[in-house]
């Protein structure tokens, strides 16, 4: 028996070593980075400020979904793809809560600015009134120390005109500073409300968002329960509205859906209420329509889009597109709350889709 004193790995085993060890550098390097996402992701979330109006919720539950998918994704090009799908978002809502703080501290700087002012001018002005009147209040007592009875009636009768003229000024000025403070305040009460609608509002369509849609369901089933109101729920999906964004582009996208929630706003009542709920999907409200007459409404819509053409391109031979949309419709009942009439709402749409698309479909109960 012979036994080798020295062992000398081959050259397949040297680089299935360098391999190996090459591959772990690469894991730990992995590791390193998906840890460091998930802290800039953490950042990213720590940054959003807790504020309603910009929809702060909505934007970190979009954070947590994206650094899971980085976490759990394992094809780089789909990784890729979803951190391009999810950038313009965070990009657009940095610059909403930019121009939110711009906004509230233009706001807080006017106020601080009017009160001010304000106090300068009141202080000022009441100076000057309480030194005319102390000087009144000197030539008064001079006046009584007049012997003749006739010529203190003269001089009192003089003084009290000053006197009245004084106090007429005074309250002038107090009137002509009570209106420009109303003006003022009336001025910010008028930019509180346009701030209020705007955030109240989907930026690209117009019509309402998905947070206003909410306020306005729950308050209308409170409101049909106290009352025993009927009304109906729409929800719609415009159909492969993907394929529009990869032939046409996302501009050519949007276009499509500013023109889609116009026709459904002239295909609806004043006081029905429609709302982008994401992306091509939205919402209709229709108070008081019971489930037959929201059936029809819906399928009205559907005809109206189905027959529209939208234009590709601004040339002189212009491409013109159609869409279609699914549409799922269901009425309130008793028991509903809005979880259960939204999901009630999906389902037939979702049928609506399977069904063939370019329909509405309703569902009672």
């Amino acid at each position: 028996m012979s036994f080798k004193l020295f062992y000398r790995p081959t050259d397949s085993e040297t680089e299935l070593a360098l391999l190996v060890e090459r591959a772990t550098l690469l894991q730990e390097k992995s590791d390193v980075f998906l840890r460091s996402i998930d802290a800039l992701f953490h950042f990213i979330k720590s940054f959003a400020i807790d504020v309603k109006e910009i929809q702060s919720d909505r934007f970190k539950e979009d954070v947590d979904k994206l650094n899971q998918q980085f976490a759990e994704e394992e094809r780089p090009k789909r990784v890729e793809l979803q951190f391009e799908q999810q950038k313009e978002k965070i990009l657009s809502f940095i610059e909403h809560q930019h121009n939110y703080i711009a906004d509230r501290e233009k706001e807080l700087r006017d106020i601080i600015e009017l009160l001010t002012r304000a106090m300068a001018n009141i202080d000022v002005e009441n100076r000057d009134f309480y030194h005319r009147v102390y000087d009144q209040s000197e030539k008064m007592e001079k006046i009584t120390r007049l012997d003749d009875i006739k010529k203190i009636k003269t001089a009192l009768a003089l003084e009290v005109n000053q006197m009245r003229g004084i106090v007429d000024l005074k309250k002038d000025q107090d009137r002509r500073q009570v209106q420009l403070l109303a003006g003022q305040v009336d001025s910010l009460r008028q930019e509180l409300e346009r701030t209020r609608a705007k955030s109240m509002t989907d930026g690209l369509t117009g019509v309402y968002n998905r947070e206003a849609f909410d306020d306005a369901l729950a308050t209308m089933i409170e409101r049909s329960r106290v009352m025993n109101n009927e009304f109906s729920l729409l929800m719609l999906d415009l159909d492969d509205f993907k394929q529009i964004n990869d032939k046409y582009g996302h501009p050519i996208g949007d276009r499509v859906l500013v023109a889609f929630s116009q026709k459904c706003r002239d295909s609806i009542r004043g006081d029905d209420y429609i709302a982008r709920y994401g992306g091509e999907e939205f919402t209709i409200l229709l108070p008081g329509a019971n489930f037959k007459n929201a059936l029809k409404k819906g399928r009205h819509i559907c005809d109206t889009i189905a027959a529209a053409r939208y234009a590709t391109s601004t040339g002189q031979n212009d491409d013109y597109l159609t869409v279609t949309v699914s549409i799922g419709v269901t009425v309130f009942q008793k028991d509903d709350t809005s979880e259960s009439i939204i999901k009630r709402a999906d389902e037939a749409l979702y049928k609506a889709k399977r069904s063939g698309k370019n329909r509405a479909i309703g569902r009672k109960s």
